[in-house]
């Protein structure tokens, strides 16, 4: 069986003490509790090696009522690859946001029938989970060559082509449903081990295959903003601005301004260059640091006026902005 996977890791990032999960394509994983705060929810993930060398991860989260709108950046993933190699991330319920640890500025929003491919060597991304519901994703993770075998070359250069993917960057796509149920519920089963993974592997087997398919034939186009979205998405970039206390759902915003959430969030991204949340976290963090540099608001009440449950997301948050926590920068601009 080929092995692909050089390195996985997950940083666990809201403990107080470093803790990292090791995957590897040696061994299964059948379930394992993921070391989440008690007071910010539970979860859990399986990850499995299909015969074919494909990987298929599936991780669930249920998150407190208390920290409901909130979003929170709950690990660090990175891994690493022996060929270029394709990702999938969809979600049966829930958001995330991908963001790259590295910085670069290309956050996306995935979930709700929006999908988040990349075809890259290595990634390192820090995802920010939507706590306003449960979140349940499967991730299929395959190599060039083993995907190029089983649905053969030109095929396969068209659908990296039709994504619009290259090594450097991740991408979203509206897919259909009959495209990605398959990969959805494809670890849903209470089957044996042995007969799990083969349910597992046809339908995986089946959603390469209507991707394919489907992508393979179709590619998006981009459409210009009109001035009534213009105005729209402004109006919307003026109300988080203004928003203090608990971030609204995606869903609740889009239903205020009059249409869905995925196209509110695409258009917001078009016209600012980046989605709505990214855009509003950056905005608060950055608003945080000037107000711990110039004034002596306790970082609980500060905390508050942003929007989090607890203090410590806020540090947590602030640190992955930053690089340091709220208390360091306050100990140099005491007033």
């Amino acid at each position: 069986m080929q092995k692909f996977i050089t390195s996985a890791s997950f940083d666990w990032l809201l403990n107080s003490k470093p803790i990292r999960s090791e995957l590897n394509d040696s061994a299964d994983i059948p379930w394992a509790e993921i070391p989440m705060p008690l007071e910010v929810g539970r979860g859990g993930y399986e990850s499995w090696l299909l015969t074919s060398g494909i990987h298929i991860y599936r991780a669930c989260y249920k998150f407190q009522p208390e920290i409901t709108g909130q979003l929170i950046s709950l690990a660090k993933v990175s891994a690493s690859f022996n060929e270029p190699t394709l990702m999938v991330h969809t979600l049966a319920k829930g958001r995330v946001i991908h963001k790259d640890a590295g910085g670069v500025s290309n956050d996306l929003i995935y979930g709700d029938g929006v999908d988040l491919f990349r075809f890259s060597k290595e990634i390192s991304v820090i995802p920010v989970m939507d706590t306003s519901q449960e979140i349940d994703m499967v991730s299929l993770i395959i190599g060039e060559s083993v995907l190029s075998n089983l649905i053969g070359a030109p095929l396969f250069a068209r659908l990296v082509n039709n994504l619009g993917l290259s090594t450097s960057q991740a991408v979203v796509k509206s897919v259909p449903s009959h495209v990605h149920h398959s990969l959805q519920n494809c670890l849903k089963s209470e089957y044996s081990v042995a007969l799990k993974k083969l349910w597992a592997q046809a339908r995986v087997l089946d959603f390469i295959t209507n991707l394919s398919n489907y992508f393979g034939e179709h590619k998006t186009e981009l459409t210009n903003p009109t001035d009534q979205t213009r105005s729209r998405v402004r109006a919307v970039h003026e109300y988080l601005i203004n928003l203090e206390g608990k971030l609204p759902s995606i869903n609740s915003l889009a239903s205020q301004f009059g249409c869905s959430a995925r196209a509110l969030n695409e258009e917001f991204q078009t016209e600012y260059g980046e989605s709505m949340f990214s855009f509003i976290i950056n905005h608060r963090l950055h608003s945080a640091h000037e107000a711990i540099k110039h004034s002596n608001i306790p970082l609980k009440q500060l905390a508050e006026k942003l929007g989090y449950a607890h203090v410590n997301h806020f540090s947590a948050a602030f640190k992955n902005k930053f690089g340091f926590p709220p208390s360091h920068l306050r100990k140099k601009f005491v007033v």
